[in-house]
């Protein structure tokens, strides 16, 4: 799945949830060691905020943590999106991996 997709994918949830999300410029966030933003309570009402400065990786990665903290059980979510949030946003897999290569072995020299 394309990063963006999912982030489309997972604003939705949050909207469907009634959440919205904000991308707000939050400083040099180059020199943090990880990515700015989350759920945040913002005078009593819910808010996933998120740095603008972010890849589609990283805002998949936050919002996905941030979804991960409501009950989604009667909501219909796509498996991928699904998947994403039960992960809790970690970033290893929400990036595409190579396919695993194999080593074809030698033939055992038969006795």
């Amino acid at each position: 799945m394309e990063p963006d997709k999912l982030v489309s994918a997972l604003e939705g949830v949050a909207t469907r949830l009634g959440i919205p999300v904000r991308y707000e410029p939050m400083g040099n966030s180059s020199l943090q060691a990880r990515p700015s933003g989350g759920l945040v309570r913002l005078r009593g009402k819910l808010l996933i905020l998120i740095d603008e400065a972010l890849g589609p990786s990283d805002r998949a990665a936050i919002l996905a943590k941030a979804l991960g903290t409501f009950d989604l059980d009667r909501i219909y979510l796509p498996p991928f999106v699904r998947a994403a949030i039960r992960k809790g946003g970690n970033r290893d897999v929400l990036e595409p991996r190579p396919l695993a290569r194999t080593r074809r072995r030698p033939p055992e020299p038969e006795k």
